[in-house]
């Protein structure tokens, strides 16, 4: 193998977040009594969004992010009933019990694991739902470990979760590579670390400025060159 060891982000990555958070974010509201309409989650993941910068950029903890990006959408729906602080938990709780390979990431996996290439997993997402994901799809068959963001006090693009992963594995971060699927953060952090990355594009709405794979099978020989 190319490299020595690969470390994946997990979130649109290898997992398909964007549909664990759709439903997680509906069925929690539903509990509640209210239907989200599509516009209404759309309107959800953009806020995120702005809050997981905000948090990569060292504005925010991510105890802080977790609840105000529900305030700011409760605001934005005009719903005043619902506690932010109560519906996030309620969020996280449901969140955890949601897991979905991406299409083909799993495929992936075991032939990496087959060709007995190391690997792990580091991420900025919240360290118990990680974890409990983790679980319900086993990923433990294929990482050596996986290192959030919260264990290290530092999100990426701070390089400190990249020199821990290399104390924990003892390879040169020279020989190992990054795949995540955010051409700003991901693909910061990496650099920061002085690590080789690779840019998974699998919705293809990203330029060709760096080295990127849109599906799994590209990303597989681009692991074996």
């Amino acid at each position: 193998m190319k490299y020595e060891i690969v470390y994946f982000d997990l979130d649109n990555t290898l997992l398909d977040f964007s549909r664990s958070e759709k439903e997680a974010l509906y069925n929690t509201f539903r509990d509640h009594g209210i239907f989200l309409t599509q516009e209404q989650i759309t309107l959800y993941t953009q806020i995120n969004k702005k809050w997981w910068l905000a948090f990569s950029q060292g504005k925010y903890d991510k105890e802080y992010i977790v609840f105000a990006r529900f305030e700011e959408f409760l605001d934005n729906i005009n719903v005043k009933s619902l506690d932010a602080k109560r519906i996030a938990q309620r969020y996280l709780e449901t969140l955890s019990h949601l897991a979905y390979f991406l299409p083909g990431a799993e495929d992936l996996l075991e032939k990496l694991k087959k060709r007995k290439q190391r690997m792990a997993v580091l991420t900025n997402g919240v360290k118990t739902v990680q974890e409990s994901r983790s679980k319900l799809l086993r990923l433990d068959r294929f990482f050596e470990f996986i290192l959030t963001s919260e264990e290290v006090g530092k999100p990426k693009p701070d390089p400190t979760l990249f020199f821990k992963a290399q104390e924990i594995s003892g390879v040169p971060l020279s020989r190992s590579v990054y795949i995540g699927d955010d051409p700003q953060t991901d693909s910061l952090a990496a650099k920061n670390a002085g690590v080789d990355f690779i840019l998974f594009d699998y919705t293809g709405t990203g330029n060709d400025s760096q080295k990127t794979a849109r599906t799994f099978e590209q990303l597989y020989s681009m692991l074996l060159m």
